[in-house]
């Protein structure tokens, strides 16, 4: 056990099948990381949500809980009271229905690139009886995926950006109650922004960003944390064919984000969460493909609010059910609406069942995202009233060694 237990255990050896157990176990999770391609559009702008099963049961109000590996996306100083060293996959099926109905003559076209799958690989390693630890991350928090063919006069016609992101913390017990994290971001990311005029595509290998957190168990009912996480501009460089030609670019704020969470225990069976965010999706005012010559793709977005409030019962020893709403704010505006980014004020609701079985800890969380229908007016070719439903099924398989 850690620093944190506080009984003075011996310091944590491996034996040999130990060791071999857990190379094995790290080669499946990279094994299943792989086979999972990148998510798609979900939330505000192009955050991604339900990271891990157990967050997304609870509404990802998860802040100020923290217990599994996967607090390194919501809060890495949960991870002072994650004895040893944990490790823990996260996979989710997805899919998503959107569309715009337009005048007659436009018609209702789709949104026809699909949001399936998404994975994450988390870990972390605190040592016995020491006030230290890290942990690491590979994740996929940013993407945006939307393709619109000719509709809209082709001013839209595909737009995908996929950020890989890569996370190491420092975690520090300052005492059995409190404990702080710090660490880096570094961000990999692809993008393809397509018109009927101009074709782009470019990568940026080495976008780096930062974040630190708390957590504080003031009463042994009580819990509070938060999360501040730096912005990051990606710059992706490429070719561009076409009205563009050549050498060009395409830089893509990622926002500052700052989560905060508060927790309560009600009883040995109920467990009450409700976490708010904020993102300065601000920063992005446009997608524009700059080379020897440019297109104009204006983005109108403004700083987004999130509210999440997540419930779990133990209704029984090692098996626990959640229960999750969250409300998303738009991050996009209404005057000068771009549909490269389409996203509306949605309402998530949320299941999820966990439990210890064969040695692991699996969580399942099922998701439905329902976006009141919004109208967009005055933007010329992007008018319309836009509708959008989300479903997501998330899976979380976590080993302690």
């Amino acid at each position: 056990m850690c620093w944190l237990a506080g009984n003075g255990a011996e310091e944590m050896k491996f034996s040999k099948l130990e060791t071999d157990m857990m190379k094995r176990y790290l080669w499946i999770l990279l094994m299943l990381g792989g086979l999972l391609p990148m998510p798609k559009a979900d939330a505000a702008a192009l955050a991604g949500l339900d990271m891990s099963a157990t967050a997304a049961g609870m509404g990802n109000a998860f802040t100020a809980t923290a217990d599994d590996p996967s607090a390194m996306f919501y809060n890495p100083a949960g991870l002072a009271w994650q004895p040893g060293v944990n490790m823990a996959f996260s996979g989710a099926l997805r899919s998503r229905d959107q569309s715009v109905i337009q005048s007659a003559a436009r018609g209702t076209p789709f949104n026809d690139q699909s949001m399936v799958n998404l994975s994450g690989l988390y870990g972390n390693w605190m040592p016995a009886d020491s006030r230290w630890g890290v942990g690491f991350a590979l994740d996929l928090p940013y993407a945006l995926n939307s393709g619109w063919k000719n509709a809209f006069g082709g001013a839209a016609e595909r737009t995908t950006i996929d950020v890989l992101h890569t996370a190491v913390d420092v975690v520090y017990a300052l005492s059995s109650s409190l404990a702080v994290a710090g660490g880096a971001d570094w961000y990999v990311a692809q993008g393809d922004i397509n018109s009927a005029t101009t074709t782009f595509n470019g990568t940026d290998n080495a976008t780096f960003g930062g974040h630190v957190s708390v957590l504080w168990h003031p009463r042994p009912a009580w819990s509070f944390g938060a999360l501040l996480r730096s912005g990051a501009t990606l710059n992706l460089s490429g070719t561009a064919t076409g009205a563009v030609s050549g050498g060009a670019k395409v830089n893509v704020p990622l926002p500052d984000v700052l989560r905060i969470g508060a927790m309560h225990v009600f009883s040995d069976a109920v467990r009450f969460e409700v976490d708010a965010s904020w993102s300065r999706w601000s920063t992005l005012k446009d997608l524009d493909v700059v080379g020897t010559t440019s297109e104009r793709n204006a983005l109108n977005m403004g700083d987004s609010f999130s509210l999440m409030t997540g419930l779990t019962w133990f209704w029984r020893e090692g098996t626990a059910l959640r229960f999750g709403y969250t409300f998303d704010q738009a991050a996009s505006k209404d005057t000068a609406f771009n549909a490269r980014v389409v996203d509306a004020n949605t309402h998530r609701l949320s299941l999820g069942v966990g439990g210890d079985m064969f040695g692991v800890n699996l969580n399942l969380a099922y998701v439905y995202a329902y976006a009141p229908s919004r109208t967009i007016s005055g933007s010329g070719a992007f008018d319309g009233k836009y509708r959008t439903r989300q479903q997501s099924l998330a899976l979380s398989i976590a080993k302690h060694f």
